[in-house]
């Protein structure tokens, strides 16, 4: 099966933090992680507020950019785009006004839905609302050792349409 890898997954391997043996060793497994573009920069982001927080210093974050280009130029990463239906779908979801579901986890599930994948996160507050919402038909793979390993939600209303 396909996995979709969310930005705290790759946040973790490529930053030192408490998370990032397990995040190797996690993504070591996968033949081809798929990512979008949105992961991407969501994880520059992250890059970025770390080196304002001084957990990392320029080089460090520089270094980093440059060694996820890398991967992304040599085919490491599958890169799905982010889809007028992925916004269409996110936007449904969040307008059934329910739950805690956030709107980067909202369109990062529904790119997800979009490649029939699992979802890999460590995001603890996604996989919650993901797990009370249950409106989608991801596959969630949670990384972090403390929390259930996985659920399965039932299909979201836009599953039988076209894409």
């Amino acid at each position: 099966m396909t996995t979709y890898v969310d930005t705290s997954v790759l946040a973790a391997y490529y930053c030192p933090e408490q998370l990032s043996i397990l995040a190797e060793r996690t993504l070591r497994r996968l033949p081809s992680p798929v990512i979008s573009e949105l992961t991407l920069v969501e994880l520059t982001s992250a890059i970025s507020r770390k080196i304002r927080e001084q957990t990392l210093s320029r080089e460090e974050g520089a270094r980093i950019l440059t060694q996820i280009e890398t991967h992304v130029e040599e085919g490491y990463y599958h890169i799905m785009p982010v889809r007028p239906r992925d916004y269409r779908v996110a936007r449904a979801w969040l307008g059934r006004l329910q739950g805690t579901l956030r709107t980067l986890d909202a369109l990062h599930l529904a790119v997800a839905e979009s490649a029939e994948a699992s979802m890999l996160t460590a995001d603890k507050r996604a996989v919650h609302a993901m797990a009370c919402w249950r409106a989608c038909s991801i596959h969630s793979r949670q990384m972090c050792p403390m929390l259930p390993t996985s659920f399965v939600a039932p299909r979201s209303s836009y599953g039988n349409q076209p894409r």
